[in-house]
């Protein structure tokens, strides 16, 4: 290949350079402190102790120090995860600082306990935290332990805090306006809105809320709803709050998956917490349930376990229902609604019967109720058709006002059966619960139209006059329209049965999406039409043309079609479905222009309003319809819960029009609301009142017992399924090769430590050995044996030769007789720990534990003579892992350590661990130390 040169000039463009320099440096550290915190960064435990002795006498070294990445030595020690380093660190008493949040965020349990522990020296200054530089901090001041825990949702971390009394602050309301918020919000908004986002985020970890609430599904429930509302307030960060609350109703959910029996699910769904000691307990029935529809907790309600009590209640008296054939079910559906009234005359007659209690069953009231509404369709059908009339020459045609007819007569009942249900639902509910249901309003438009058209037929019925000249507005024109109306909302109304079936109910709710979708389209058509309705009125209202401009036997062609605003607007509307030709656009007189404009403005509405605005509206009915299709079991589950729940209410027994006629129970209900109201005595309803709060109070004990015991148990089992999840998606990352790395390199310090004669401790070491302090466990170290130098090294056993016989305990490959302190290697698991046999004491031989090799402990010891006896000082490491043999080839250790090539796979079945490969590590040095890594792949 060719090489190309350029020729070097004096008219270079890039002759001059910028001169670049550091413009914020920082100090400089000096060679002793960087190799003190290096030290730190590689486990270097005996350097990092050396140094910190140092430090405190000569004072060349600042513990303190802080390297270019604003890091402490505590806070390497703390990312490295090496707690030996960091209990050194401070048992010297080097500043603090975050550290306690820099280990909260890297979830080292060890190192949050050890800080918690420590006790700061005494006579140090406390600083109030205001007065605290935290500009170059790495958390923001309203950032505490709890509340950083509670963001990593670490379950151990939060329970060491909890266990020391801490506390969060209490976030004020949505829309507080206090002079607290309003002065924050003054002050620092971007703060306050940030603090209480943090907040708030901690209080909606799980972790945090089975810890330290008394009802995990309350707290869940209103802080989601809280959360949700918050969204709403602060749009800035409304998807970070919208996140929140799926946490908490996730959790509500994940909790209730934790039930085992029918017997817990009551007790929560059941569970009320406060309970009117007036009430009945009949009323409490799934109060938690209900609770939940109210806060939109559609996860829980959703809940296969949930929806598993709500069918067996449902079904009631219907065993194996499901199972049955569709025809079966269709037969048995069409005969109970046939004898809907003679089921509702036993229960006004009989209520305590066999018929009579078969009414107020939730499926058998629910078929009766819809046979009852298809009766009402049907009357509403008879009655349009007229069918009872004598013919368009009767009187009552000729009448303004005609009396009503015998259809008309029997849809009264009906209709004011409606009424009395709806009133009755408002007062039970309240107004505002009853206006958060759309079908409520629907039906409160419904009947507000039946009541009109009643109103106004009267008065068209007292009126009576023979037809001669019907007024535009006549009481029987309007009762006849609004009866029209009323009828189109009686048939869509039947819609809200379509919940009931699985397939037509997830339709039913992507329809009342969309029709979201479709008012808010309307807004902004509405904006389109007006502007373009002024601008071609005002360009076409002089060209109006009379209505009776004839000449001869044939008229001029009207073109009113934009003479006034109403008119345009009507024009502009029916444009969209090209009923209105573009022939309204021209005008008499010979105004080309004046047609150009009002041709150019007619064009340009209908591009904007077919091309943009209804493929718009095509769009968000689509996304509307695929939101729902994406969660059309839990929206459909959640829909027909609300639906179901509506039955299994006590009252509402018989349907329209039989709810009118009073029954029995509610002649002796107001009989004893009169005599209780107006015939009491004090001293009897006082000792009654007292009765009734001792047994309601004791029950209310047993309850909350109950309930605080199912609660218990599901905490327990939802940590322990949260920690085991977490376990297993965790998988093998960037941090658990750094961690890795860390832990060979701080082993490789030590092990050079020992074979420099420079133990762990710093106790000197004796003549005969010296025992290395590590956590929990004591290592005899001996110096080289005194036997010839010139004479052969004792052989090392390789994996191949250890791991030959998995059923043996000790390896056949043995120690020639001379070789007493050479370095011996025990592998064992964490629950067993082998001893020498006199044979293997002799010989110093390599021994294995009998049970399956598996990631636990790896011990190393050295045979010594003591009494003519032999023995072993056990050293326990940790523990190493490696997902291949190929990424321990990968990591970086001395030129004088090299890694054998013989390995030893253990296992082949699919049982605890697929295999496991031992590999074994030589260090070629004055004395010969093998050790062991355990490699083991799932």
């Amino acid at each position: 290949m060719s090489q190309l040169y350029y020729k070097k000039t004096e008219s270079s463009a890039y002759r001059d350079r910028i001169p670049l320099r550091i413009v914020r440096a920082e100090a400089e550290l000096s060679p002793m402190e960087k190799a003190y915190l290096g030290a730190v960064e590689k486990g270097d435990y005996g350097s990092v102790k050396q140094a910190l002795e140092e430090a405190e006498i000569y004072f060349r070294i600042n513990i303190n120090c802080i390297d270019s990445l604003g890091r402490t030595a505590l806070l390497i020690a703390i990312e490295n995860e090496n707690l030996e380093i960091i209990e050194l660190l401070l048992s010297y008493n080097v500043h603090v600082g975050d550290a306690l949040l820099h280990a909260i965020r890297k979830e080292v349990v060890g190192a949050v306990e050890l800080l918690l522990n420590h006790k700061k020296p005494r006579g140090e200054k406390q600083v109030p935290g205001i007065l605290l530089d935290k500009q170059f901090s790495d958390f923001t001041p309203d950032i505490t332990p709890i509340i950083l825990a509670a963001h990593t949702n670490n379950y151990e971390v939060i329970k060491l805090l909890l266990q020391r009394g801490v506390s969060i602050p209490q976030p004020h309301a949505v829309r507080c306006s206090c002079v607290e918020c309003l002065s924050s919000t003054d002050v620092d908004c971007l703060r306050y809105s940030r603090s209480r986002l943090n907040i708030y985020k901690a209080l909606a970890s799980p972790s945090l809320i089975a810890l330290s609430s008394e009802d995990p599904f309350l707290t869940a429930f209103q802080l989601s709803w809280e959360l949700k509302e918050l969204s709403r307030v602060e749009n800035e960060f409304k998807s970070e709050y919208e996140e929140l609350s799926h946490t908490c109703k996730q959790f509500a959910k994940d909790l209730l998956d934790q039930t085992r029996s029918s017997k817990e699910l009551e007790i929560i769904l059941n569970y009320r917490d406060d309970i009117n000691p007036i009430l009945d307990e009949s009323s409490n029935d799934l109060a938690r349930l209900k609770l939940a529809i109210k806060y939109c907790q559609k996860e829980f309600v959703a809940q296969p376990n949930c929806q598993q009590l709500l069918a067996s209640r449902w079904y009631d008296k219907f065993p194996g229902w499901r199972r049955r054939h569709w025809a079966g079910k269709l037969i048995t559906c069409f005969f109970i609604g046939l004898l809907f009234p003679l089921l509702s005359i036993f229960y006004l007659i009989f209520p305590k019967s066999r018929y009579g209690l078969l009414i107020r069953k939730p499926f058998v009231k629910f078929i009766c109720h819809t046979a009852s509404y298809l009766t009402f369709l049907l009357l509403l059908f008879l009655a349009s058709q007229h069918i009872d009339s004598t013919g368009p020459n009767s009187l009552s045609h000729n009448v303004q006002g005609p009396p009503p007819t015998t259809v008309e007569w029997m849809i009264l009942p009906w209709i004011i059966g409606f009424i009395w249900t709806e009133i009755k639902q408002m007062w039970d509910n309240g107004l505002e619960d009853y206006a958060d249901d759309w079908w409520n309003i629907m039906d409160f438009i419904m009947n507000s139209l039946y009541l009109a058209t009643i109103a106004l037929k009267i008065v068209a019925y007292v009126k009576m006059k023979v037809l001669d000249d019907w007024e535009v507005w006549h009481p029987t024109l309007l009762a006849e329209s609004l009866f029209a109306i009323a009828n189109i909302f009686s048939s869509l109304r039947l819609i809200s049965l379509f919940t009931a079936n699985s397939h037509l109910g997830p339709l039913q709710i992507s329809l009342g999406r969309m029709l979201l979708d479709i008012l808010k389209f309307l807004f902004i058509y509405c904006l389109v039409l007006l502007a373009f309705a002024n601008g071609l009125n005002q360009l076409y209202f002089y060209y109006a043309t009379e209505e009776k401009s004839c000449y001869g036997i044939r008229c001029l062609q009207q073109n009113n079609a934009f003479s006034t605003l109403f008119e345009t607007v009507q024009s502009l509307f029916w444009s969209v479905f090209g009923l209105v030709s573009l022939y309204v656009t021209n005008v008499k007189p010979p105004h080309e222009f004046t047609e150009f404009v009002g041709t150019t403005m007619f064009g340009t509405y209908n591009i904007i309003s077919l091309v943009v605005l209804l493929n718009m509206l095509i769009a968000m009915m689509n996304n509307s319809y695929q939101h729902i299709a994406d969660h059309a079991d839990m929206e459909w589950k959640f829909a027909r819960t609300k639906l179901w729940m509506s039955y299994f209410e006590e009252g509402g027994t018989l349907p329209p029009p039989f709810n009118i006629i009073p029954s029995p129970k509610s002649v002796c209900y107001l009989f004893g609301w009169i005599r209780k109201r107006f015939c009491r005595k004090p001293a009897k309803r006082i000792r009654q009142t007292f009765e009734t709060l001792g047994t309601r109070a004791a029950n209310n004990v047993r309850l909350n017992h109950e309930y605080q015991e199912v609660l218990k148990n599901l905490v327990k089992r939802y940590v322990a399924a949260m920690i085991r999840d977490a376990k297993t998606e965790e998988g093998l990352t960037e941090e658990n090769f750094k961690e890795l790395k860390q832990d060979i390199s701080s082993f490789r310090y030590e092990v050079l430590g020992m074979m420099k004669g420079k133990p762990h401790s710093a106790v000197p070491s004796p003549v005969v050995g010296s025992t290395l302090a590590y956590p929990g466990n004591s290592f005899k170290y001996y110096p080289r044996s005194s036997f010839d130098k010139s004479q052969k090294k004792a052989p090392v056993n390789t994996a191949n030769n250890n791991l030959e016989r998995k059923d043996s305990n000790i390896s056949s490959t043995v120690y020639p007789e001379n070789s007493i302190n050479s370095p011996v290697v025990v592998v064992s698991t964490e629950d067993s720990h082998d001893t020498l046999s006199p044979e293997a004491s002799k010989t110093g031989s390599l021994l294995r534990s009998d049970k399956f090799l598996s990631p636990g402990f790896y011990e190393t010891f050295s045979p010594s003579d003591e009494d003519g006896q032999k023995s072993a000082g056990l050293f326990r490491l940790k523990t190493i892992w490696l997902d291949s043999s190929d990424i321990a080839r990968q990591l970086c250790f001395p030129s004088n350590v090299r890694l054998s090539r013989e390995l030893s796979i253990m296992g082949e079945g699919k049982g605890d661990r697929a295999c496991s490969i031992l590999t074994t590590w030589r260090l070629i040095s004055d004395e010969l130390l093998p050790f062991c890594i355990n490699d083991t792949g799932f």
